[in-house]
């Protein structure tokens, strides 16, 4: 894949300071770039005012990013109200659920709900899987081509099924393209089973998330199954109605 380093690094040095304050020789340190390209980018952010300095030679990021959240009001509309839907599941018929959604080669637990019960099934809000594992890769990589997605294999490092047998994956994008979902049945790594489906945006063109219930491979028996289908797209497409921000 063909990258540019200076735009890379930038981007690196965004994402930091998402989640921490830090000086210049912090982030130079911290993102094993020199302190000359460090200071350079730091000058040309805050120049657009993406980036601010602080008392003590802390950089933070500024409000000239704002401008550009308002092209994704209409997705974090969708996924607040997802936040909502799936807490609601997850009481009604008593499954774990989560939203999922894509981050460079990573799918990223957004939101998450416990069912009633003492085990917990799904990770963390915050918690990071292969992009390639398990029903949600296959509901959020639904859209990519054979070319991408065996790409994708080949770059993933880490010890999971769809590594070994890259047929899981494929398997499951067949299975989301042709029914709209991915049943996983415990070929992962906990031994659970997973249903998950694609929310889509922008006409169709593109995954914004993953919804998905997580439970026994019971759970998700024939009998189970079509209802629980039908009760995660209506979930979905309660979420994917547009909803007009008020005016004032």
């Amino acid at each position: 894949m063909n990258k540019i380093p200076a735009v890379e690094k930038t981007v690196h040095l965004l994402r930091f300071l998402c989640h921490h304050k830090a000086t210049q020789a912090e982030l130079s340190r911290e993102l094993g770039i020199t302190m000359s390209t460090t200071y350079r980018i730091l000058n040309t952010l805050r120049e657009y005012d993406w980036v601010r300095k602080e008392e003590g030679g802390y950089y933070a990021l500024s409000s000239g990013l704002l401008p550009l959240l308002v092209h994704f009001r209409a997705q974090l509309r969708k996924l607040e109200h997802a936040k909502k839907a799936i807490t609601r599941l997850s009481q009604e018929h008593h499954l774990a659920c989560k939203v999922s959604i894509r981050r460079d080669r990573e799918q990223l637990t957004l939101y998450r709900a416990e069912a009633p019960g003492p085990v917990a099934l799904t990770g963390q809000p915050g918690s990071t899987f292969p992009l390639i594992e398990g029903s949600v890769g296959a509901a959020l990589l639904c859209l990519e081509s054979e070319e991408t997605l065996r790409k994708l294999v080949q770059e993933c490092d880490a010890d999971i099924p769809e590594k070994s047998n890259p047929e899981l994956l494929f398997k499951g994008i067949a299975e989301v393209r042709e029914k709209g979902y991915a049943l996983n049945l415990r070929k992962n790594r906990w031994n659970i089973a997973a249903l998950s489906m694609p929310l889509y945006g922008d006409g169709g063109a593109v995954v914004e998330a993953a919804f998905t219930l997580i439970g026994s491979a019971e759970d998700f028996s024939a009998p189970k199954l079509a209802k629980l289908v039908s009760i995660l797209r209506k979930a979905i497409d309660e979420c994917s109605i547009e909803q007009a921000p008020n005016e004032e």
